[in-house]
């Protein structure tokens, strides 16, 4: 190989100072000390000139004014790039390049036809131009150059000159349709001539990636592709690839780089001959023809009749109809085939004219042709061998409820195809995508209720991303957010460095079923809804989205403690369908309090009473009340610290306190409703139905009843505490109880929790568990346990 590498490159990139600018830092990334450039013809609208033989053939008068017009374009070009001595040597050279072509023009006028030659006579001029601004541009430079006629340079046996830039008429390969790979493969031939070093294709789209990034935000660039790998993308559509352009590099075995114009710091991705057998990924990419037929020809007289498949494809092939996948069933009871959409009709009546008499005695049943459909590729190179591969294909389209109407695959093995429906394209991709490139742990997760417990856990895993995804290979997506009334929706993830500003500045309307589907997306392998509301509505739809295939995680009470036979359903949807709920900082906030419970039950041991403070707001206030502070004051300082509900009638009615209550019954298989279980209001009864307003302006009227209980525990050497209580026949309470000095419940302090379980292994001396059982980040902090926890059971390494 020489010291030679070989670009392709849209003429109309490089008509601008930034495009120069490029072009030089482009030459000087590279480690090849010559470097030749093939330029495109140029179809800037402004700079191109062939248009103007369509207005010279119709005698458009506005033909010489506009001629005018982009001789003065060019002419500001030239001083803007150039030099002055440099600029007048290009600019004469272009003056000369304009009288001919104005005579040219004149010769269409008179005669009122278009030779092809015509068009590639102006396109040659036009990019020669080009070619001779750079020249002159990189010289400036102290880089030597030089440009050259492509016929020209193919007769060349080496580069002397740093820069070479060639022009001219580039050839086209045979049925070779895409214009814009015209470059590529002059570039491609020119390389293998050269015996270049390597080639680049410098496109104007994007870098490639596994799949549409249009239908799959969230596709991967691929590094490197086998030579064969990358002309089956080629064929099954991938826009970056020009399956002809490849075909002198392969033959000469060059290495091509495809790469993005836009970005040039972007590395792109390098075909070669053998790829990177080092690859992670068995599949490289897939892609999709869109717009295709199915053509199904069927009947039990074609099993055995040797010719059938000869004749029918020899018919296509007269007919010009291309035909683009075949299938046919090993019983030879029918063959299936797609072609383009456009020659559905052509191909169904080409089959029966052939197959007429097959058809008259009833030998072949039908021939019929059905439109919309598509074909899916999944390509790659180490696919070939590997048990599974296939598998995890038709699971992936299978699980996202995609019909396969037909399957091919080569002996070769790099290529599995199916036709499916056209409207399934999107759907199917990203199932696939999913399925092949995401971790199996990715979990895609919307949350209801951004405040305070929300807000906190966002931040919380904002905070350790990157620490779960490298070590146990968890790839958290928060793909929404939504409150009450709005909701942001990201495809590929918000950023939770700055979900608030977002939030703030981008969150529309909610919709609820646009929120739901979005998070529960069939082309993610998990789908995860967090509650860290109070809503009984949201409640209410557990149910629906369990059935959804979508986990749900949440602290919120109502679900646990509405109606038993909503519950009930709510348990068996999630052993129906695999998906989980955990309701963990339901009791306790991060509290191991429910997953406790749970490993007593599920190991045998026989659970004799559970009692527990599990308020935190009336933790604090017994904890502070020694009776010398008056209760209502302790009342008013709980309210202003943000330990109260807004109401704190919320707390002080027990209510909270027998919700929790009833959910560690019905955790132990008791059928109980909060409205059966006695729970004691510490809000007299003439404040119960009182305005807010009022009640805080009346809560003196709690302390004398207080200061009683209080002085009646005293003098027992015991201490208050609003307890719940669960015994072993399911009887349940809520109430207010004092403990003596040695209790666990006497010695709390603060917010804490304590929960006491008397089981047959610990009868003598209860379990107890105690900690916080307030504040946003202990209970944010044990819904992220609980997402964990649903983690190492979807199989991450935690």
């Amino acid at each position: 190989m020489n010291d030679i590498r070989v670009h392709a490159v849209d003429a109309s990139n490089l008509v601008s100072k930034e495009g120069c600018e490029k072009l030089v830092e482009i030459y000087r990334s590279y480690s090849e000390h010559h470097q030749v450039f093939v330029l495109s013809p140029v179809r800037d609208s402004q700079l191109e000139i062939g248009s103007l033989l369509l207005l010279a053939r119709h005698h458009d008068e506005r033909l010489w004014s506009m001629l005018e017009k982009r001789f003065s374009v060019w002419t500001e070009l030239v001083d803007r790039l150039l030099a002055r001595l440099a600029g007048e040597k290009v600019l004469q050279r272009i003056k000369e390049g304009f009288a001919n072509i104005e005579d040219l023009l004149r010769a269409v006028w008179l005669v009122e036809d278009i030779s092809s030659g015509s068009k590639n006579y102006i396109d040659m001029v036009v990019s020669s131009w080009v070619a001779d601004v750079l020249c002159h541009y990189v010289t400036a430079l102290k880089i030597t150059s030089n440009l050259l006629d492509y016929q020209f340079a193919l007769r060349e046996t080496g580069v002397k000159q740093d820069c070479l830039f060639v022009s001219g008429l580039l050839p086209q390969a045979e049925n070779f349709s895409p214009s814009d790979g015209i470059a590529e493969y002059a570039a491609s031939m020119l390389a293998a001539s050269l015996q270049a070093k390597g080639l680049t294709f410098w496109n104007d789209m994007a870098l490639l990636r596994n799949a549409d990034v249009l239908e799959v935000p969230s596709a991967k660039i691929i590094r490197s592709l086998s030579y064969a790998e990358a002309t089956e993308l080629s064929f099954f559509g991938a826009p970056l690839i020009h399956p002809q352009a490849l075909l002198p590099a392969i033959e000469a075995s060059i290495d091509v780089q495809l790469r993005w114009w836009a970005d040039i710091e972007a590395e792109g991705t390098v075909i070669s001959k053998q790829g990177d057998g080092m690859s992670p990924n068995r599949v490289k990419g897939f892609s999709i023809i869109h717009d295709v037929a199915l053509i199904n020809v069927e009947g039990a007289g074609m099993s055995g009749v040797i010719g059938i498949a000869s004749r029918l494809f020899t018919a296509m092939r007269e007919a010009s109809i291309s035909v683009i996948l075949i299938s046919q069933a090993s019983s030879e009871y029918s063959i299936c085939f797609a072609v383009p959409e456009k020659q559905m009709r052509l191909a169904v009546e080409t089959a029966k004219v052939a197959f007429a008499h097959e058809l008259g005695d009833h030998m072949i049943q039908s021939i019929d042709g059905e439109i919309g459909c598509a074909i899916l590729a999944a390509v790659g190179k180490q696919m070939t061998g590997q048990a599974g591969v296939a598998g995890k294909f038709f699971s992936s389209l299978g699980k996202a409820g995609v019909n396969v109407r037909a399957i091919a695959q080569g002996s070769s093995e790099t290529n599995i195809s199916v036709v499916i429906k056209g409207s399934d394209s999107k759907k199917a991709l990203r199932a696939l995508h999913a399925g092949f490139f995401l971790s199996k742990q990715a979990l895609s997760v919307g949350l209801f209720g951004p405040g305070n417990i929300g807000g906190t856990l966002l931040d919380q895993i904002a905070s350790e991303t990157v620490r779960l995804k490298e070590q146990f290979g968890l790839d958290i997506h928060i793909r929404g957010i939504a409150n009450s009334r709005k909701m942001l929706l990201d495809e590929e993830g918000i950023d939770l460095s700055r979900w608030k500003e977002r939030f703030e500045n981008e969150a529309v309307d909610l919709k609820m079923e646009d929120f739901i589907n979005h998070i529960g997306a069939t082309y993610f392998p998990h789908s995860l809804l967090v509650d860290c509301t109070t809503s009984s509505q949201l409640a209410e739809k557990y149910v629906s989205w369990l059935e959804r295939g979508i986990h749900i995680i949440t602290p919120n009470k109502k679900a646990g403690t509405t109606n038993y036979t909503y519950y009930r359903s709510l348990l068996d949807t999630c052993l129906r369908t695999g998906r989980r709920f955990l309701y963990e900082t339901t009791v306790g906030a991060g509290l191991p309090v429910i997953c406790t419970l749970k490993d007593l039950v599920q190991t045998g041991d026989r659970v004799h009473r559970i009692e527990g403070i599990v308020s935190g707001t009336l933790a604090w206030l017994f904890n502070q009340y020694d009776g010398n502070v008056p209760f209502s004051s302790l009342v008013r300082k709980a309210k202003e610290m943000g330990y109260t509900e807004p109401d704190p009638r919320d707390d002080l009615s027990g209510m909270d306190v027998g919700r929790k209550t009833v959910i560690l019954a019905r955790e132990l298989g008791y059928a109980v409703e909060v409205s059966d279980i006695p729970i004691e209001s510490l809000v007299p009864i003439q404040l119960q139905d009182a305005s807010l307003s009022e009640f805080m302006s009346r809560l003196e009227e709690l302390d004398e009843p207080m200061l009683k209980l209080f002085r009646e525990a005293e003098g027992r050497g015991e201490k208050l505490r609003y307890v719940g209580c669960v015994d072993e026949q399911g009887h349940c309470s809520a109430s207010l109880k004092s403990f003596v000095a040695d209790h666990p419940f006497a010695q709390a302090t603060g917010t804490d929790n304590v929960i006491c379980y008397t089981t047959d292994r610990y009868f003598s001396q209860p379990l107890v568990i105690k900690g916080p059982g307030a504040g946003r980040d202990v209970t944010a902090g044990g819904v992220f346990s609980d997402i964990l926890r649903l983690a190492a059971y979807l199989g991450a390494r935690i």
